[in-house]
């Protein structure tokens, strides 16, 4: 069993604030964190962090910040030979604000321009792709070289570039802003109609299983006829830089592993929760005995 993710690899600097940002002011942060990030990076870290066979597909250049990254992705024992190191780039790097007072960030990203690269294909087929929207021509050569691989989208944007890509993908699996963002409905906890309407929009562009994360109202997904919802994890957010990416992280891990999708949203969600309690976002993943300790304190019965 092995996962390939595909997509950004970025450098995240953090910086606290125990006060609101307002324009034209100077702050004087004490401290700062430093760690990779990035959708697809964050999610291979996880996978091979707990024992999946992980492969990466991403940009990085052969500046300081690109050499970290590839060091820090080892160390969890990604695969790192897909990884491209490039020295005409400058490794993607994102300036994070986190608000000590409710744990919401605000990120700055400098990406990096879309470019057709040759790949360096790893050594085993994967069994899941993970792609997060970056990097589409190698998305969609990757989707074509390895048709039998589940393939899972951490959709975090609407973005009509991607519109084949997200018709193709096996799970799609979205943000609120992005079920917004197409579907023109918000979705209202109190109001069943919204989740229905939601659903059946998001249906045109996507005919296998979809899931829509809720932040701090959980996760609703559709399975036959019927929406079920699956709420939060109760915790206290110090910083929910990276929450997406461990989700959809877990979420790959459990279908290498072939779990339930009802099982699959719950484990991502209790791992997802555990990662808020943390400053930065790849610093904040936590391993597997960690979320296996966090299941039998809450009394969750699955089995992981």
């Amino acid at each position: 069993m092995s996962i390939l993710s595909i997509g950004q690899a970025v450098y995240d600097i953090t910086f606290p604030a125990d006060t609101p940002i307002v324009e034209n002011q100077k702050y004087r942060i004490p401290q700062r964190i430093e760690c990779m990030g990035g959708p697809a990076a964050n999610a291979a870290y996880l996978c091979a962090l707990w024992g999946s066979r992980t492969s990466l597909i991403a940009r990085i250049g052969e500046d300081l910040f690109g050499q970290k990254i590839m060091g820090q992705l080892r160390t969890a024992g990604v695969d790192t030979g897909s990884l491209k190191m490039d020295n005409q780039l400058a490794t993607s790097i994102s300036c994070i604000i986190v608000n000590q007072q409710n744990g919401h960030r605000t990120i700055l990203n400098n990406p990096l321009p879309q470019e057709n690269f040759e790949i360096k294909w790893p050594d085993h087929s994967p069994d899941v792709i993970l792609i997060d929207g970056h990097e589409k021509e190698s998305i969609l050569k990757a989707v074509e070289r390895y048709p039998q691989a589940i393939t899972l989208m951490d959709a975090g944007t609407f973005k009509p570039e991607l519109l084949d890509i997200i018709k193709a993908v096996d799970y799609l699996v979205c943000s609120k802003d992005f079920a917004y963002q197409y579907s023109g409905v918000t979705i209202d906890m109190n109001d069943d109609q919204t989740w229905k309407d939601t659903f059946s929009r998001l249906e045109e562009i996507n005919a296998n299983t979809i899931v829509i994360t809720l932040g701090s109202y959980g996760s609703i997904y559709k399975k036959g006829e019927n929406i079920y919802h699956i709420p939060p994890f109760t915790t206290e957010a110090v910083d929910t830089t990276g929450a997406g990416d461990i989700f959809h992280g877990a979420f790959a891990y459990c279908l290498d592993n072939n779990y339930s999708l009802e099982d699959t949203i719950l484990i991502s969600s209790l791992t997802s929760s555990i990662s808020v309690e943390s400053l930065g976002g790849q610093l904040s993943i936590p391993t597997l005995e960690n979320v296996r300790n966090r299941k039998r304190e809450r009394g969750i019965e699955i089995n992981i």
